[in-house]
């Protein structure tokens, strides 16, 4: 291929990584599709640092990007994807190269991403030197309205300050990085829960039908808790991204609940 270019995203408009945000995730497992004001807002959440991501250009069209976001000497692939009508001619590899390149430049020792089971970019990055730390789970649960009111007058966890909900969770529970603290805080209207003795909690974000952004357990007992009270505030539907296999999986296992996908959580050493 001739006349291919990559320059940061500093050089890339709003409107214009929109654009190829949503060519690139066409037929993903996610819903992935932006507005401007969602990409404005997730680029916000995720702290994606413009200039140190990149997109890559052939005969000037947008082929692909790759976002890096920063946490000390952290980094986390935010997202990578290449346009269809430029898959497999070697662009996915060449700019992970690249992102990877600058990334040691900066002085980072890690280099973090999630990726789904079934994705071909598995292979690329374990060619690149990822290896996978361990299984994530994604669960999208729709429960029957009679589950749903046997366990609305029970909520055997308590309301407490978000400090204190990450205090307790830190000697306890290793987060993906969408679930680390920095980044479960700049979501708003968040509210956290914990059980007695502090062994489970869940972190909920939103108003009407609030999200769960983040849950953990370390009992089974405390794992039955935090499930009725994600039933309860949920109501007939909840999901739960990047849960490692704990006891709230093996909980929901043992009722027939799985995961709709896995994916892995994979790190690359930067020497």
């Amino acid at each position: 291929m001739r006349n291919i270019r990559v320059v940061v995203l500093t050089q890339i408009n709003l409107i214009e990584m929109t654009e190829i945000w949503n060519r690139c995730w066409r037929g993903y497992y996610y819903d992935m599709w932006f507005t401007p004001d969602q990409m404005r807002a997730w680029l916000d959440l995720t702290q994606v640092s413009p200039q140190h991501s990149m997109a890559i250009f052939v005969d000037d069209q947008i082929a692909g990007f790759a976002l890096l976001s920063l946490e000390g000497v952290d980094g986390w692939i935010a997202g990578t994807c290449i346009d269809p009508n430029y898959r497999r001619k070697g662009l996915f590899t060449a700019l992970m190269r690249l992102e990877l390149d600058l990334a040691r430049r900066l002085g980072l020792k890690r280099v973090y991403l999630e990726v789904l089971e079934q994705n071909p970019a598995l292979k690329i990055y374990q060619s690149l030197g990822f290896t996978q730390i361990r299984q994530l789970n994604i669960y999208r649960v729709h429960t029957n309205n009679e589950n749903s009111k046997r366990t609305m007058d029970t909520c055997p966890l308590d309301l407490i300050p978000l400090e204190t909900y990450f205090y307790n969770r830190r000697s306890l529970f290793k987060p993906a990085w969408q679930r680390r603290e920095g980044y479960l805080k700049r979501h708003v209207n968040t509210f956290a829960l914990i059980n007695s003795n502090g062994s489970a909690g869940v972190l909920f974000g939103g108003d009407k039908i609030p999200l769960v952004l983040d849950a953990w357990s370390t009992t089974v007992v405390g794992a039955t808790d935090v499930i009725a009270a994600i039933t309860k505030r949920s109501k007939t539907s909840w999901s739960l991204t990047n849960q490692p296999d704990d006891e709230i999986t093996r909980l929901c296992n043992s009722r027939g609940v799985y995961p709709s996908a896995k994916q892995y959580e994979m790190c690359v050493e930067l020497t």
